[in-house]
C-alpha cells in the first residue's frame, strides 16, 4: 500500500505540475519588457501562493508567534544558503540560475507537505482525502507554472521545462506516503514547514524576481503584471 501510494501521487502531482509547465513553455520571450514581465508575473504568483494559501493555512493551524518565527526562519536559511554561493563563486551560468535552484528547491519541500496533508487526511477519512487532494492538485499548476517559468528565464528547452516542473511534483508522492506511515500528523509540525516554505519564497520575490525585473526596465506598466499575478494565485488558491 506505502509503495502504490508514492507511485501514485508522484504521478498525479507531476502531472498537475507538468501542466503548469507546458503553460509556461507555451509563453513567449520576445524582448527584456517581455523577460522583466515573465519575472514579475512569477513573483505575483508565488506571493499569491504565499498569502492566499500557505500563510493562510498555517495560521489557521498554528499560532501567530510560530507561524511568523518559523517565516523568519526560512528567511535566514535562504540568506545563508544565498551567501553561501556567493562565497563559494559557483558557476552556474551553464546550469541553473541561483534563483532557478531555490525555486525549483522550495517548491518541491512546499509539495512534499503538501503531499504529507494528503496522506494523514486519507487516514482520518476518505472523503476528507479526497476534498485535500483535488484542492492540491488545482494548486499544483500554478505551482508548476513558477517552476517552468524560472527554467524558462535561464533560457532552458521546452523538454527541461516541463520536466523541471514535473520533477517538483513528484515530491508530493513522497510526502503522501511519509503522512501515511505516521498516520495522524501533528499540525504545529505542518504550520512550521508551511511557514519555512513561505519565509523562503518571499525572499526570493524581494530580493530575486523582483530585482531582477527592475534591471530590465523601469516600465511601470511591466510591474502591473506583478499584480496580475498576485490575483492569478489567488483565485487558483480558492478554487
Amino acid at each position: 500500500m506505502v509503495i502504490k501510494i508514492l507511485i501514485v501521487m508522484s504521478i498525479i502531482g507531476g502531472i498537475s505540475s507538468g501542466i503548469g509547465g507546458v503553460i509556461s513553455a507555451l509563453i513567449k520571450i520576445n524582448n527584456k519588457n517581455s523577460l522583466a514581465m515573465l519575472y514579475e508575473l512569477t513573483a505575483g504568483i508565488m506571493t499569491g501562493i504565499v498569502c492566499f494559501d500557505m500563510l493562510e493555512e498555517a495560521f489557521n493551524i498554528s499560532s501567530v508567534a510560530i507561524v511568523i518565527m518559523a517565516v523568519l526562519f526560512g528567511i535566514f536559511m535562504i540568506v545563508i544558503l544565498d551567501k553561501f554561493i556567493d562565497s563559494k563563486k559557483l558557476d552556474l551560468k551553464k546550469g541553473y540560475s541561483k534563483t532557478t535552484l531555490i525555486i525549483i528547491i522550495s517548491m518541491a519541500f512546499h509539495n512534499f507537505i503538501e503531499g504529507v496533508a494528503i496522506g494523514s487526511s486519507f487516514i482520518y477519512s476518505f472523503s476528507l482525502g479526497m476534498i485535500v487532494l483535488i484542492s492540491i492538485i488545482l494548486h499544483d499548476i500554478p505551482e508548476g507554472i513558477v517552476v517552468g517559468m524560472s527554467s524558462k528565464i535561464d533560457k532552458k528547452n521546452t523538454f527541461r521545462i516541463i520536466f523541471d516542473s514535473v520533477i517538483s511534483g513528484v515530491f508530493t508522492g513522497f510526502g503522501a506516503m511519509f503522512g501515511y506511515l505516521i498516520g495522524k500528523v501533528n499540525n504545529t509540525y505542518i504550520a512550521i514547514c508551511l511557514a519555512v516554505a513561505a519565509g523562503v519564497m518571499l525572499y526570493i520575490v524581494s530580493c530575486d524576481l523582483i530585482p531582477s525585473s527592475k534591471k530590465l526596465t523601469n516600465s511601470k506598466n511591466v510591474y502591473i503584471i506583478y499584480i496580475l499575478g498576485i490575483l492569478i494565485g489567488a483565485i487558483i488558491t480558492n478554487i
